[in-house]
């Protein structure tokens, strides 16, 4: 017995034998003890991560932005603006949050076609990024134009005109837009019916005409003389005609006040 004590030890040590040590209970008995492997420990961090508000540009909200900048840049000089984006074609996002869009001023000015535009994109007053734009720009106006047709040193009257939508390729257009500014004027050419109207095309009516019968009034201090003549010109108020005294034939230069009415010096 005792030779083979040394080959159990030595079993034992090597572990070819696997006996389980032996660990007092509670109660005196013996209890085996085994090994268990337990993983990495996870918790979860009581801190919430902060979320990025981001916001989206869309095209229609920079077509707003830039067509309310051209209104507010053209004045009453415009009636409408159309705007069509072309890039970006996709969203843009913008991290923050309220995005307020502002169009940074060019400094050349420009009119209607395509044109680049830098928007700025603010978020709580403070610019955060500038998007490059491109855009088709249409101008329209509300252009006056004549209902029928008007000869020739005819007086205009409201009823004459008429305003459609004219789209225009220069903010500096030629066409009257306020009928005011030609009601009780007159044609200073032919004017077809539908011709839009500009500032040329119509002048001061004549308040004398060649040949009409006036009265002739020369005034001094509270010395005033009058008799009766004939106008040898036309003219408009302000403007000096030549008229002939029916009483002495004598041919006098006179300025035009009202219609039937001038004035001489003497």
């Amino acid at each position: 017995m005792s030779g083979y004590l040394p080959i159990l030890i030595l079993l034992l040590s090597s572990g070819v034998l696997d006996v389980p040590a032996a660990i007092a209970g509670p109660n005196g008995e013996s209890r085996s003890a085994s090994s268990v492997s337990r993983g990495p420990i996870h918790r979860t961090s009581d801190r919430a991560m902060d979320r990025v508000v981001v916001s989206e540009v869309n095209s229609d909200l920079i077509r707003k932005a830039i067509q309310k900048y051209l209104m507010d840049e053209w004045g009453r000089k415009i009636k409408t603006v159309h705007v069509t984006v072309l890039e970006p074609v996709e969203p843009v996002m913008i991290p923050g949050g309220t995005v307020e869009l502002q169009v940074i001023p060019n400094a050349m000015e420009e009119g209607p076609g395509r044109r680049v535009f830098h928007v700025e994109a603010m978020v709580n007053g403070k610019p955060r990024k500038t998007i490059q734009v491109m855009a088709d720009i249409v101008a329209m106006v509300d252009a006056v134009v004549v209902t029928r047709f008007l000869k020739a040193e005819e007086v205009i009257d409201a009823g004459d005109l008429k305003t459609v939508g004219m789209r225009v390729h220069q903010i500096n257009h030629p066409f009257v837009i306020d009928q005011s500014e030609v009601v009780g004027k007159s044609a200073s050419r032919p004017l077809p019916p539908d011709t839009p109207l500009r500032p040329a095309f119509v002048k001061l009516p004549l308040m004398i005409k060649k040949g009409d019968r006036v009265l002739i009034e020369a005034r001094r201090g509270g010395l005033s003389i009058r008799a009766y003549g004939v106008t040898k010109s036309s003219g408009q108020v302000g403007q000096t005609v030549m008229v002939s005294n029916l009483d002495s034939g004598r041919e006098l230069r006179a300025k035009v006040v009202a219609p039937s009415l001038v004035e001489v010096e003497f």
